[in-house]
């Protein structure tokens, strides 16, 4: 088994044009008359977080910040049944002497947001 490895969030200018360009061919259907969110996210509000994500949001930013505040790590772990695992995770520990160890594992599929709001319950 294999030791931790410090990871840092680099994601290449490549794939951050990429998603701009993607946003930049986005088109957006017609709204239906009064349907407020009964269908799911109304079309303005959908416009508006399209037009941040092309032109407000500034990733290096938020990048440069999870680096700085979150501790982050692989390590390979063996699964039976799924062989050798390489995991992501965020290790901080509590300010708290007698704090209660917390894991928060979620599918590789999901965002890692949540990882910012677990660790900073660390504080508390």
């Amino acid at each position: 088994m294999s030791s931790e490895k410090p990871f840092q969030i680099a994601v290449s200018d490549d794939k951050i044009d990429f998603l701009r360009r993607k946003l930049e061919l986005c088109i957006f259907p017609d709204e239906l008359k009064d349907a407020g969110s009964d269908y799911g996210v109304p079309l303005a509000s959908m416009r508006r977080l399209v037009e941040y994500w092309k032109t407000g949001f500034d990733w290096r930013a938020q990048e440069a910040a999870i680096n700085a505040e979150l501790p982050q790590f692989t390590r390979d772990i063996k699964v039976d049944g799924f062989g050798t695992l390489n995991i992501h995770y965020v290790h901080q520990k509590s300010k708290a002497v007698d704090a209660i160890p917390l894991l928060r594992a979620q599918p590789r599929n999901k965002k890692d947001i949540g990882y910012v709001f677990v660790a900073r319950l660390g504080d508390a």
